[in-house]
This record gives C-alpha cells, sequence and structure tokens, in this order.
C-alpha cells in the first residue's frame, strides 16, 4: 500500500515539475514574426553560395552567422547593410517582402563581390525564396550585349523596385575606377527564381 501512495506521489510530483518546466524550453527568438520589416537582418544567419564558393577557404562557409551586420576574420569579410535593405511586394501576396544585399571579400581589398536574396514571412519565420550573385548579373549582361568587355559589380543604392520586380543596376565596361555603363537589369520572382524581365537598358555613366 505504502509503495504504491509513493509511486502515485511520484507521478503527480513528475508530471507538475514537467508542466512548471515547459514554457522554460523555448529558446530565444522563437516568437514568430507577421511583419518582414522587424527581422533583424543584420544579426542573423544567411546561406551563402558566391562567396562561399568565392571565399570558403578563407572562412566564409555555406551557413553564415552575422552580428551587427558582419562577420569578419584576418582574411575575409561578409557584411548586410541594413540601410540598403529594400522592402516591397514581391511575391504579390499583398504583403511585404525584403531585398537584402549581401557584400564578401578579401580583407583590405578594393574589390568585392555580392548576392542579393529575397525573403518572405512563412509560418512566422523570415523564409529565403530566391537570389541572385554578381556572377548571374554579369551572365545575363553578357548575354544582352555582344560588346561587353567588363563588369565591376552592383552601383551604390543600385538596388530598387518596380510594379513587384526586382531592379539592380550593375557597372559595366571600361576600367574599373571609371565604369563607361550603368546597366539595369530586372528580375521577376516566378513563385521559384528570379528571371530577367526583357533585354536591360544601359546608359552612360557620366549621364
Amino acid at each position: 500500500m505504502k509503495r504504491q501512495m509513493i509511486l502515485c506521489l511520484m507521478i503527480i510530483l513528475f508530471g507538475a515539475a514537467a508542466g512548471i518546466a515547459q514554457p522554460a524550453s523555448k529558446q530565444p527568438g522563437s516568437a514568430t514574426v507577421t511583419d518582414i520589416r522587424k527581422v533583424d537582418f543584420r544579426n542573423f544567419t544567411y546561406s551563402s553560395s558566391l562567396c562561399s564558393q568565392e571565399y570558403g577557404r578563407q572562412g566564409v562557409g555555406k551557413i553564415v552567422r552575422v552580428r551587427d551586420g558582419e562577420f569578419k576574420n584576418k582574411n575575409v569579410f561578409f557584411t548586410v547593410d541594413d540601410k540598403g535593405i529594400v522592402y516591397a511586394d514581391v511575391t504579390g501576396d499583398g504583403h511585404e517582402d525584403a531585398i537584402v544585399p549581401i557584400d564578401c571579400g578579401a580583407t583590405g581589398a578594393n574589390f568585392s563581390r555580392s548576392e542579393v536574396h529575397l525573403y518572405t514571412i512563412q509560418n512566422g519565420r523570415a523564409t529565403f525564396l530566391a537570389g541572385i550573385t554578381d556572377k548571374d548579373l554579369e551572365r545575363d549582361y553578357r548575354a544582352n550585349y555582344s560588346d561587353a568587355d567588363a563588369y565591376w559589380g552592383i552601383n551604390v543604392n543600385g538596388i530598387k523596385t518596380n510594379n513587384g520586380n526586382v531592379v539592380i543596376e550593375v557597372l559595366a565596361d571600361g576600367p574599373h575606377a571609371g565604369p563607361k555603363y550603368v546597366v539595369t537589369l530586372e528580375y521577376h520572382f516566378n513563385g521559384k527564381v528570379l528571371r530577367l524581365n526583357g533585354k536591360p537598358p544601359r546608359k552612360s555613366s557620366g549621364q
């Protein structure tokens, strides 16, 4: 009889302890998000493509955690400037998405590489939808201009939107210190990837 009572008490106490401990099991950051603007992209974990391909041996992995907008070691950097993030409805669901520009490169160098990531809110989390890199931008520029000579990367403040499309201005041709053209590439998100929307116009960078 005593053993049964003791066993019953132990079961009750164990259940009570489990019920008390359950709320504490939630991890930091587990709260759901409904507004993409409230996502802290300066303290965020990114899946890298071009940056990890080109700087993987120096320390940029396929998964990169940034703190205060930066991952950095003595060899390389991987940065996100929240002032460069563009918010617009790219998916067409009536809610804003985030277009996040990423720069990476060798520490101390005067040339960097870029990735542009598209995020939306799904199930209360910022979810990666699609990305585009310098390699993609250069490929699409060269495919449309047979006289293309050089590609120099995304222009300063060169990410915009137009009727739900992602617009990226890049610098091309001429010397690195003084590019000849500003090329405007417009991409439409088709539900899976970003597709170039027509031939990208270019104009003299001096205009």
